[in-house]
């Protein structure tokens, strides 16, 4: 497997976009764009121009993004060295850095978790309970009905699920202590690994290791190969690479801020 090849293609597979977002893939570029400000639906996921196309590609994202968040993530064949200079120039800046990393699921050595059980989201409650490890964990809302919380439970329990959430609680008292999800590639045999997050009074207890042990069991049990992620540098980087994932090349996000229009 090359590590950053695959991280990347994870990437390109746009199944989990909601009904008001839209891909534009092209050979030259793969972009998401959504009329609403989340960084993750105003996205440029694959870059393939070459120089002299790239200052008409910047133009284009930008104004396809319109007054909303844009953001250009590069990893893999997509950080073309023209790149960095033209997304300054647009007002684009690095917001968060990254590396690939990735475990075989057959190698991985589970670490023990005393006191502590992580399982699969079953019910609403136990997606409820990771909604709010999410919110702590990463200090930020989740707003949803409960008909949106039921097509959530749908996606991630129904036979062939691609999305797969899963939490980990106190032994002794059921208390949520950390969360996170993985998207199933099943052409690739890879698990892509998200939004892992320990709420703040658990951390240094091993409940992130129990998450990642968790993932890597239903990996296994898919028949996927590895598993992996996009860890940033400054916090699950250490921790992954820690537990024997195998580190790749970088990826970087640049962004640009919504824009504030005015009314004259």
């Amino acid at each position: 497997m090359d590590l950053d090849d695959t991280l990347e293609q994870t990437q390109w597979d746009t199944f989990w976009l909601p009904a008001d977002a839209t891909a534009v893939d092209r050979d030259d570029v793969l972009y998401l764009r959504a009329p609403r400000d989340d960084g993750y639906l105003n996205t440029v996921l694959r870059v393939r121009a070459d120089e002299a196309a790239l200052p008409a590609l910047v133009r284009e994202v930008d104004e396809a993004h319109g007054a909303v968040r844009s953001r250009w993530m590069l990893a893999g064949r997509s950080r073309h060295p023209a790149l960095p200079s033209l997304l300054t120039a647009a007002g684009y800046t690095i917001t968060h850095e990254h590396h690939g990393y990735a475990v075989d699921v057959h190698t991985y050595v589970p670490r023990p978790t005393p006191g502590l059980v992580a399982h699969a989201v079953e019910s609403l409650d136990d997606l409820r309970d990771v909604l709010s490890v999410t919110d702590r964990a990463f200090d930020r809302a989740h707003h949803g009905d409960d008909a949106t919380l039921r097509a959530e439970l749908d996606a991630c329990t129904r036979e062939g699920a691609r999305v797969r959430r899963f939490v980990v609680r106190d032994a002794a008292t059921g208390a949520p202590l950390a969360a996170g999800g993985m998207n199933v590639y099943g052409a690739l045999r890879f698990g892509f690994l998200w939004a892992g997050g320990t709420v703040p009074e658990a951390r240094r207890r091993g409940a992130y290791t129990a998450l990642v042990g968790a993932r890597v069991h239903d990996a296994r049990r898919l028949g996927l190969t590895h598993v992996g992620l996009y860890a940033r540098v400054d916090t699950s980087a250490p921790i992954v690479a820690a537990q024997g994932f195998t580190r790749g090349g970088p990826m970087t996000y640049w962004e640009r801020p919504a824009r504030v229009t005015t009314i004259a």
